[in-house]
Formats: structure tokens, C-alpha cells, sequence
């Protein structure tokens, strides 16, 4: 079996230095390493020594280049100002400027990195965006062009003025500290307190570190040890191996260490294609529980994420005998609820900003939205504040507050609102909001200090840590630098510096389960490797790269490209694979337009070019199964009918009281889909309600009939004149506005409830007008409308035999209006539209009841069956609907086959009262189950299709 390549690194210092191992120095790619290292030392020489001096390549910059390398957060602050001085009065504020200025830091990173001549490459970009903004045909640019000139013109300036400034007080940026170790190498005396320098594990060396170690190893102060395969190496059509036969070609090495043939050994390897993250981290848990069955020392098995978004998932999912877990990456922290919460305080404090008014409100999904991020809720509980969020968002969506005031948060959160309230109120200033913040954070960090120690609980602390010490640097800034007071630049430096900072997580190495990132895994190797998320587009990360400087200059002054960057990740990838003997690789097979789906490219080749180079090599590829779930799912949903089911439906049916019975829209429920009648009804799964900016077409309809209601009202029992109507003309705008408020909770429309305030006013107008215009040829007639009823609630009782036992059913039903006139009684249903595939004309019972087309006249059925057993003689009675999007001056009555009004009778009702018996029997027959419908258009529509597996 492959031995390790740090344990070969311990054997030759054994070999080579054992008897002055102190005065070694091992530099390492990071300091992931550094514990396995001397782990494998203590083996190696079987007794105490003296440990060599262990260091990341970073500390070795570090030390050389003498410069303090600034947190981000203080290079972006301090680019500003270099910014402002070089650019001039133009120069645009801090928050437009977070938003691009680290591409300019970038870029300095880089340039110095590969020690390009800065003062050279941005006179050559000046002149490449000159011609480029050339134009024969123009005389003058235009303002952009002249600004965009300006700016790259002054890119050069930024960097001499940044860097000078930085320099001035012996700080720097990576970069800079690159550039200045090359320069202060032969003065610094680091190196010389040691015998031998050993640069163990490296691949893609920029141009400094080139330059150093080469120096080191042509004094011979320097030994360079490689961790290659010849799979990779010897193939020069191999990406993974560019670098290395780069660095060999430079350095001369006849015989370089430790270049082996790991990939000639046997390896099983399996592909596994998932949908989602969560079932990538479902994949992790099963084959973690094989390792575990199968007696598998967890601490050579390694879980490597190639999308850091998976840890969360992945952590969730660890099977429970799992005791000991080793984080070994970095987190980005905009992916964490700390991060999302805080973002979610300070874009409160931008809407307050936003707010020309005195009294300030908060949007209804901000205040939701912060009420449901898990930080709050441990904040509450931090603060012994025990809040029912869940009642309190009720109340929100049920009085429909658009726009939450600080009267209304006191009348939420009761005595609570006290405690929260610095939260939800407008900051005085950016300095007391950044203290709020902090303040927020500690309570959090208290608590969760002192709760049970769990790995959710210490990574949430670790978040917790690393984010308030990022406010601590801001609070700085901010005291600092005063032109950052205002809350959108506040915002610009949260987004672009905390935002695009990591928590780094630094395990205890030698001991149990290792999640790592990729980066993470150099020097190391495992038996056991399950590589998680391996899509192209994520390894390698695909081919954007963002930067100010073309790739053509960047090619002419050695910058890398995105093809470097691949190789550096096609190293990565294979140098994981090549000691380990076991390897799981999944990948996220959900696909849409952009190409998302597809297999990491290192993958396919993996699967291409293994087959002929090693036969030993298994490779098989599957789509993930999982035994508790059937090969096909059945999409169909069937609840058979027992007494329990039946039990809340029946108790409604046969109760009189007000919200008993059953009403013609449960009915017709229950005639479109009996699934939904089965939710609504019999589980009482209420429909989701949330806050309605602006009205809904329930909501619309509702202030469309209150609006008629309040103006017609006066009427009931009354005939109508035009003078009458006349006058409500008049008064329908008020109805209408008074109406609208009343439903949003005393307060305004905005927006779009403005435009929709009008449009139904036109309707309320609309109507009183067409009603004017009746009554005028009624008159010519001498005839006169009068106004029976308005909204009445009507019943009438069902005798059914259900189960050998006589039950009374009522059936209730709220008719919009009656009216009457010339002996014939008019039952009206208001409705916002009619469709084309509504029927209105009577072709028997069996269309009626089965048909959804017929619904309207089903409707209209059950008013005049009500009305008729309410004492109203059938032949008078004029059933009818008026729509008002397309508005008639005649409504829509219910014909007969004769193309005019059906003329109902005694004998019509009593068939029609034993049709409806049959179709109510059929609800609590429990020979009959509830089924789901197979129509598309009712589930689209419906309120439970998110819930009930139609499949389309």
C-alpha cells in the first residue's frame, strides 16, 4: 500500500538529517499539514527530538518580506483613500466604489505576485483602452467614455500611491509582501539560523516564490520535495502535471523526490450522480455507514467538498455513532444565518434611510423575514424573551400590514418590544447601529457558550467569534474614517468585506472523521476519499475571471489565466486521488438551461483515459438509489373513507349553527378535486395567507361586494328610483376608498392598490349606471325594481340516509342580491369575469353535477333551490350572474333549450333535490374514495398543488 507523502517526508529527514533535525525548516503549501507531520516524525524516530521548524509558505513571505500583511477590511479602507487622492474631485463614494474595489486589489495581488512591472503594464493598458475608445467618426467622447478613460488613467497612480502609503508604515498586501521578499531575500536573515530549508508538497509556484526557492537551491540551503504521480507528470497533454514539468525544467533535478506510480495500484472508484445537495449529503451518510459497518477507521476517511455551500447539508446528515468531527476548510461567511441576519438588520436601517416621512415603517417581508432568521431566535431566547413568532406573523397577514409602524410593533410584541426595539427602530448614526450589532452578537456568543457543546453549537460560535471580529474592525473604520457614516457606504463594506471573507476551521487532524475543501487536502492523503459536488463550472470553478486587465496583457506580462487556474485544480483533483485506494465521487445531476448538471470535465477524463493506463482500476457509475423509496412513485394520491376521516366533515354538514353546513363553493370543491375537498375539510389544512400589498382577486371581489353593499344597503326592502341612484353615484368613490381601507387595516393604498381602488370604482359606477338605465325602461313600462335582499345567508335541510342512520344535512348558501320587479324575481351573483367555457344553458342533470364547466350554474341551482325552500314560488325565480370585467348590460341568466330564461318549477326542484341527495350520499359513501383530479388547469390554480404529487 501507497505510503503517505508526509510519512516520506518524515522518512527522509530520518535518513537524510537525523542527527541535526533541529535546525531544519519544512515549509508546507499551508499549515494543514504541520500536525500530521509531526505525527509521523514522533513514529519515525521512535524517540524524543528536537521538532524541525514547521511553517506555511505564507509565514516564510512573511518573515523575508518584513510586512505585516493588512486584513482585508483595512486594504479596501485605505485603497479608498488612495483612490480619491489619485482620481480627484470625480471620485465616486465608498459604497459604489466596495463595489469594484477589490478588483483593483486583485489585480495589485497578482501583479506583484508574478512581479510584473506595474509602472510597464498599466501604461500599456492606458494605451490599449485609448485606442479602444477611439472613434474616426466622433470629434469628442462621450461623458462615459471620458470617465472610463479617466479611471484606467488613473489605475497606475492608484497602485505607485497604495503601495507607497502601505509601505510608509510597513504594511502590505500578500502581493506586496511577495514582491518584497524576492527584494529583501539577500539582507533578510531568516534562513540563515538554519541548516537546510525543505519546500515539501508544491506545485503552481508564482514567479516570487520561484525566484526564492530557486535561490535557496542553488545555494544548496534548499531541498524541494514534489507529491507527483507519473500518470500526470509524464503525459504532457496533462493539465494536472503543467506546473511540475515547468518547475523541473527550471530547476534542473536529475532525480526529483518522490515522483511515484500510485496510479498503477488498484483503486476502486465510484461515480455517483445525485440531484440536490441534500442528496449529496445523503450520499456521504450511506457510504459513511458502510465505512462504520465495515469497521473502517474513520480517521482515514476523508469527506472533501468541492462546493463549500455543502457543509451544512453534509453535517446534518453524518450518521449519530459518528463521535468525533474535524472541519478542516473555509466557510464563507455570507453562507451563514449570522451573516444573513445582520444583512437583514441593516437593510432595515436603508429603508428607514429611504423614507422621506417623520414616522418611519418597516416592509412586512423585512420584519417576517428577520422574525424567521434562526439567529433572531436565539437572540429571544439570549434574552429570556419567550415570543410566539409564529402567532405574530398571523397577525400580521390576517390585519394585512403592508407597512409595519412602531405603534403597530408595540401592539405585536407587547412587553417584549422594549427589548427588541433598538433592532427595529431607525440608528441615530452608523456608529450606534455597528454597536448595536456587536451587542446583538455577544448575547449570542453568551449563550451559545453556554449551551451543550454540539457541532451545529461550536460552528455557529466559531460564525458567531469571526463575525463580530469583523464588526470590531469595522467599528474601528468607522471611528476612523468618518465619510463612511452614512448607511448604503455602511452596507458596500459589510457586502464586499465581510461578505467575501471565510471561517477558517482548523481541526484536530489525527483523530476521527476529516470534512475538508480541496485546497485543504494538499499534502494529505487518506484511504477513503468521498469528493462531494464534483460539477463542472464548481472543480474546475469554470472560466470567469474578474479583473480590469485584459487577458492579452495579462498573457504578455506572465499573469495567470483561467487556464493555470484549471490546472492548478486538475493537480488537486488527482493528486486526492492517487494514494487513496477507495474513492466516492458524487455530482449534482439536476440540470436546467445554463448547463448545470453536467460532471466536473476531470471526471470524464478520469473515466476516458484509466481504462487503457490501468486495468486494475475499477470504475462503475450509478444514479443514486435509496431503499425506502419505491423504483417508481405512484404520483396519485387515494384517502379511503373510514368513520375518522368522514368525522369533521359530517360534524359540519349537520350543524345549523353559523359556520355549519355546507356552502355551494364546498360543493364545487369538492365537484373539481375530491383531494381538495379532503384537505379543506376533513384535515382543515388552511391556505396559506400571507400579507396582500396590493388586493388579491379574493380580496379584490370582497372590496368589490362591500363597496355595492354600502351603497345599496339603504335600498333593502325599498323600490329603487333613478334619483336614489343618482345620489349613490355621487358617493361611490368614498364607499369605494372607505372599503379598500378597511381591508388593509386603516391605512392608504399604495402603488398598485391604487390603480386597483380605481378599477373598482369604475365597476361600483358601472353598475349604478346600467341599474339606472333598467329601472328608466322599466319605468316606460310602468313597472318598478325593488331591492329584496343584499349578502342574505339562506338554509335548507337535506334528510340523507348515511350508514343506516338518518342525518340532517343543511346546506347554506350567502346570495349577493335579490331583486324583483314585473312579478319575476332576479337572484343575482356578483362575479368578476365569465368564461367562454362557463355554460349557462340547463342540459341535464348529469352535466350539472359532473361538469366543471357548469360550476356557475350549479351555483345559481343551489341559490334558487334555497330561495324555493325558503317560500319563494319557482316560477318567479330569474337566477343570474353579473360580471363586471367584461361588463353586460344584460346578466348572464340560466337558460332553458329554447335560448331563454329557465322557468323553474316544483317538480324541477324536487329532481334537483334528489340529484343533490346522490352527490352529497357520495361524500360519505366509504366505498368511494377521495380522489385527486387529473385536470391541469384546476391544479394550477389550486392552493394544496404544492402538496398533492399531480404530476404534469
Amino acid at each position: 500500500m501507497a505510503k503517505e507523502f508526509l510519512k516520506l517526508v518524515a522518512e527522509f529527514i530520518h535518513e537524510r538529517y537525523k542527527d541535526n533535525v533541529e535546525k531544519l525548516c519544512i515549509v508546507l503549501p499551508n499549515k494543514r499539514g504541520a500536525l500530521f507531520l509531526k505525527n509521523h516524525l514522533a513514529q519515525t524516530f521512535g524517540k524524543t527530538i528536537w521538532l524541525p521548524t514547521i511553517i506555511s509558505a505564507e509565514d516564510l513571505i512573511t518573515e523575508l518580506s518584513g510586512l505585516k500583511t493588512l486584513e482585508e477590511i483595512d486594504l479596501v479602507c485605505h485603497l479608498y483613500e488612495s483612490y480619491k487622492i489619485c482620481y480627484g474631485p470625480n471620485a465616486e463614494t465608498f459604497d459604489s466604489f466596495a463595489k469594484w474595489g477589490q478588483l483593483i486589489l486583485q489585480d495589485f495581488n497578482e501583479i506583484d505576485r508574478y512581479l510584473a512591472d506595474s509602472e510597464q503594464l498599466y501604461e500599456n493598458l492606458k494605451d490599449i483602452k485609448v485606442i479602444e475608445n477611439w472613434s474616426l467618426g466622433e470629434e469628442n467622447l462621450s461623458e462615459y467614455q471620458t470617465n472610463y478613460l479617466q479611471f484606467m488613467n488613473s489605475l497606475g497612480a492608484i497602485y505607485k500611491h497604495f503601495s507607497a502609503f502601505l509601505l510608509t508604515n510597513n504594511w502590505g498586501y500578500q502581493g506586496l509582501a511577495y514582491k518584497y521578499a524576492v527584494i529583501n531575500q539577500d539582507t533578510n536573515t531568516f534562513v540563515d539560523q538554519f541548516d537546510k530549508l525543505l519546500f515539501c508538497g508544491f506545485n503552481a509556484l508564482n514567479a516570487a516564490e520561484l525566484k526564492i526557492f530557486y535561490k535557496l537551491f542553488e545555494q544548496k540551503k534548499a531541498d524541494l520535495i514534489w507529491d507527483a504521480d507519473n500518470y500526470y507528470l509524464k503525459n504532457p497533454n496533462q493539465e494536472a502535471g503543467l506546473f511540475l514539468r515547468n518547475n523541473f525544467d527550471l530547476f534542473k533535478e536529475r532525480d526529483p523526490l518522490f515522483i511515484q506510480d500510485n496510479f498503477r495500484e488498484k483503486k476502486d472508484i465510484k461515480i455517483i450522480s445525485v440531484p440536490k445537495q441534500i442528496g449529496q449529503a445523503q450520499v456521504v451518510k450511506q457510504t459513511l455507514q458502510h465505512f462504520i459497518d465495515q469497521n473502517i477507521p474513520l480517521d482515514r476517511v476523508a469527506v472533501v467538498l468541492a462546493n463549500e455551500k455543502l457543509l451544512w447539508p453534509v453535517l446534518q446528515q453524518l450518521p449519530g455513532s459518528i463521535e468525533h468531527v474535524n472541519i478542516t476548510m473555509e466557510y464563507p461567511l455570507r453562507y451563514t444565518s449570522t451573516y444573513g441576519f445582520i444583512e437583514l438588520l441593516i437593510q432595515l436601517q436603508l429603508n428607514f434611510d429611504k423614507q422621506k416621512k417623520a414616522y418611519k415603517t418597516i416592509y412586512h417581508n423585512d420584519l417576517i423575514n428577520l422574525f424567521r432568521q434562526p439567529i433572531f431566535l436565539y437572540y429571544l431566547k439570549a434574552r429570556g424573551l419567550d415570543l410566539n413568532l409564529s402567532l405574530i406573523i398571523g397577525q400580521i397577514n390576517a390585519r394585512n400590514l403592508s407597512f409595519i409602524s412602531q405603534k403597530n410593533l408595540q401592539q405585536l410584541l407587547q412587553e417584549s418590544y422594549v427589548q427588541v426595539q433598538q433592532l427595529l427602530q431607525p440608528s441615530k448614526s452608523i456608529q450606534e447601529l455597528c454597536e448595536t450589532i456587536q451587542g446583538v452578537l455577544k448575547t449570542c456568543i453568551v449563550y451559545f457558550s453556554e449551551q451543550q457543546s454540539s457541532n451545529q453549537n461550536n460552528l455557529e460560535l466559531e460564525y458567531l467569534q469571526i463575525i463580530l471580529k469583523n464588526f470590531n474592525r469595522l467599528n474601528d473604520i468607522l471611528i476612523r474614517y468618518p465619510h463612511f457614516n452614512d448607511i448604503q457606504s455602511f452596507k458596500q463594506l459589510y457586502t464586499q468585506v465581510v461578505g467575501n471573507s471565510s471561517a477558517p476551521f482548523i481541526g484536530e487532524p489525527l483523530r476521527g472523521l476529516q470534512i475538508m475543501g480541496v485546497l485543504e487536502t494538499r499534502t494529505l492523503d487518506f484511504d477513503h476519499i468521498i469528493l462531494v459536488n464534483v460539477n463542472e463550472g464548481v472543480l474546475p470553478s469554470g472560466k470567469t475571471i474578474n479583473s480590469f486587465i485584459p487577458n492579452d496583457l495579462k498573457r504578455a506580462f506572465g499573469l495567470p489565466l483561467y487556464l493555470e487556474k484549471d490546472a492548478i485544480y486538475a493537480y488537486h483533483f488527482y493528486r486526492l486521488l492517487q494514494r487513496a485506494k477507495d474513492i466516492t465521487i458524487t455530482y449534482d445531476s439536476e440540470t436546467d438551461t445554463f448547463g448545470k448538471g453536467e460532471k466536473s470535465r476531470f471526471v470524464t477524463q478520469l473515466q476516458l483515459e484509466m481504462k487503457h493506463y490501468n486495468s486494475e482500476i475499477t470504475i462503475t457509475e450509478e444514479v443514486a438509489s435509496y431503499k425506502t423509496f419505491p423504483e417508481e412513485l405512484d404520483n396519485t394520491i387515494i384517502i379511503q373513507k373510514n368513520d375518522e376521516v368522514l368525522k369533521s366533515i359530517l360534524s359540519k354538514a349537520t350543524s345549523s349553527d353559523q359556520y355549519g353546513g355546507l356552502s355551494p363553493s364546498g360543493l364545487i370543491s369538492y365537484k373539481e378535486c375530491q383531494l381538495k375537498f379532503y384537505f379543506r375539510y376533513s384535515t382543515h389544512l388552511k391556505e396559506t395567507k400571507e400579507v396582500e400589498e396590493s388586493a388579491e382577486a379574493n380580496t379584490f371581489g370582497s372590496i368589490l361586494h362591500l363597496s355595492l353593499e354600502t351603497l345599496y344597503k339603504d335600498f333593502t326592502g325599498k323600490i329603487i328610483t333613478t334619483n336614489d341612484l343618482q345620489e349613490k353615484l355621487k358617493l361611490a368613490d368614498v364607499a369605494v376608498q372607505e372599503s379598500f381601507i378597511s381591508f388593509f387595516d386603516n391605512t392608504e393604498p399604495v402603488g398598485k392598490s391604487i390603480l386597483q381602488q380605481e378599477v373598482i370604482k369604475v365597476y361600483v359606477k358601472k353598475l349604478i349606471n346600467n341599474d339606472i338605465k333598467f329601472i328608466t325602461g322599466l319605468s316606460e313600462e310602468n313597472q318598478f325594481l325593488t331591492l329584496n335582499s343584499l349578502e342574505k345567508e339562506l338554509s335548507a335541510a337535506l334528510e340523507l340516509k348515511l350508514k343506516d342512520k338518518t342525518e340532517t344535512i343543511y346546506i347554506k348558501g350567502k346570495i349577493d342580491r335579490v331583486d324583483s320587479f314585473g312579478g319575476q324575481i332576479r337572484v343575482i351573483d356578483y362575479k368578476s369575469s365569465v368564461k367562454d367555457t362557463d355554460k349557462f344553458v340547463f342540459d341535464g342533470f348529469e352535466k350539472l353535477f359532473q361538469d366543471k364547466n357548469y360550476n356557475k350554474q350549479f351555483q345559481l341551482f343551489i341559490y334558487a333551490w334555497l330561495l324555493y325552500k325558503n317560500g319563494t314560488p319557482p316560477e318567479k325565480l330569474m337566477p343570474c350572474i353579473v360580471p363586471f370585467k367584461v361588463f353586460l348590460e344584460e346578466p348572464k341568466y340560466v337558460l332553458g333549450a329554447n335560448k331563454k330564461p329557465f322557468v323553474f318549477t316544483s317538480q324541477f326542484f324536487d329532481e334537483f333535490e334528489t340529484e343533490l341527495k346522490l352527490f352529497i350520499a357520495s361524500i360519505f359513501d366509504q366505498t368511494l374514495p377521495f380522489i385527486q383530479t387529473d385536470d391541469e388547469k384546476t391544479h394550477e390554480y389550486c392552493p394544496y398543488n404544492v402538496i398533492c404529487n399531480f404530476k404534469i
